[in-house]
């Protein structure tokens, strides 16, 4: 069989660059850190490392919504939280009204805290969150809850009864608000009919400005304080959930990430070694190739 001096450069070439090449991405695998660098250097490493990466950005994903419902549910309870707190120095208010002791201008002063202590609660019911939107229109966001009618000296909510449900997981939702005709109006007045807080509390502060605080309010205000409280104790279950649904998230996600590794991070140490051998390789290859270019039988006549 004769071999020509062509096909002996020919060969000579496509071993240093099949040699080059297997150096070149031994190279880049440690410059990345990464055993997978295409699909082809292992079909089936990367179509498990895809679908590690999809569920990965779902989690990821849940875990931002996880945190955007976290902190609309903790803006709401820190708003009721203040109503609360409202409502009881309004309570003392109307405790302190029904003494007999007290002067028809002391209780015109206390009318008129009370009024500053309405006007602030009508301000908590109208409140938003950090986007601007307000807590308690239900899922019409974007429309002021509650407004004053001075001419009636009414109030009316113009929100409505829905909520708003954020996934936290594949299976899981949470609802992230509540809406304030479920929780400040519809409240036992204590005589078998309903009322709404704004009113209640506007009633305490005309009888007071009138000289005759009626005791009915107390039982009314602390009714309107257990809604409240009822709602913030609804507010807190929905967070444990969030909280408790993050932990399992992230406990999932580690998972994920160690199979990730398995598939697709180096071995530095072996790696490392093959370097070595590709560079042996490819030294010898280059070696081999300048001597058969010196090879023709000119050189031996």
């Amino acid at each position: 069989m004769r071999i020509s001096t062509s096909y002996l450069f020919r060969q000579g070439v496509n071993n240093m660059l099949d040699n080059q090449a297997a150096l070149s991405r031994t190279q880049m695998q440690l410059a990345t850190g990464r055993r997978i660098l295409a699909p082809a250097d292992d079909p089936t490493g990367s179509v498990q490392t895809l679908q590690l990466e999809d569920r990965l950005a779902k989690v990821e994903q849940y875990q931002r919504n996880a945190d955007a419902a976290e902190r609309r549910l903790s803006r709401e309870e820190e708003v009721l939280r203040g109503m609360t707190n409202l409502l009881q120095r309004v309570r003392e208010l109307t405790v302190q009204g029904l003494n007999d002791s007290n002067t028809a201008e002391d209780r015109r002063a206390m009318a008129a805290e009370v009024r500053q202590h309405l006007d602030a609660l009508l301000a908590s019911a109208n409140e938003t969150d950090v986007n601007g939107e307000y807590l308690f229109a239900g899922t019409k966001t974007d429309t002021k809850p509650f407004s004053y009618d001075a001419a009636t000296g009414t109030y009316s909510y113009h929100g409505n009864s829905g909520q708003r449900f954020v996934q936290i997981s594949d299976s899981r939702k949470v609802a992230v608000n509540d809406p304030g005709n479920l929780v400040f109006t519809n409240i036992d007045d204590g005589s078998g009919g309903n009322t709404d807080l704004l009113a209640i509390v506007k009633k305490v502060a005309d009888d007071l400005e009138a000289g005759s605080p009626n005791g009915v309010s107390l039982t009314q205000l602390d009714n309107a304080m257990i809604r409240i409280d009822q709602t913030r104790a609804n507010i807190g279950g929905r967070r444990n959930a969030i909280d408790n649904q993050r932990q399992m998230h992230d406990s999932f996600r580690l998972v994920m990430e160690q199979q990730r590794s398995q598939l697709e991070d180096l071995d530095y140490a072996e790696a490392a070694s093959r370097m070595q051998q590709q560079l042996l390789a490819l030294q010898a290859s280059q070696q081999t190739f300048t001597r058969v270019q010196g090879l023709s039988l000119f050189n031996y006549l």
